[in-house]
């Protein structure tokens, strides 16, 4: 998984996102949210750059405060690719399974 920090492929990933409407709304807030100053302590992960198959937003993981708390711990998530969203998930740290989370996408 790759972090996108960069202004531009925030950018770039928005404008992806939009073509993709309405399939793409819970990721697209929180990909526009993180590219306008990032209140809310997010991230924004790519399986690949710039083709991606997956998105997937998180609460950074210096944010997490409580463990059990599913509320502040949401993830949200589009992808086109299962393949790739299964190996996100059985592969890789992207998703901490120790702690609660929602997942919406």
């Amino acid at each position: 998984m790759q972090i996108l920090t960069c202004p531009g492929q925030l950018q770039r990933l928005e404008e992806a996102l939009r073509r993709s409407l309405p399939a793409t709304l819970p990721v697209l807030g929180t990909v526009m949210t993180v590219a306008r100053g990032n209140p809310a302590a997010h991230e924004v992960l790519v399986d690949s750059w710039p083709h991606f198959g997956v998105v997937l937003t998180r609460l950074r993981p210096e944010e997490h405060k409580d463990p059990r708390d599913f509320y502040s711990n949401q993830l949200t998530v589009y992808y086109r690719d299962e393949g790739a969203w299964r190996a996100l998930l059985g592969g890789t740290q992207a998703v901490d399974w120790t702690r609660a989370f929602q997942l919406q996408g």
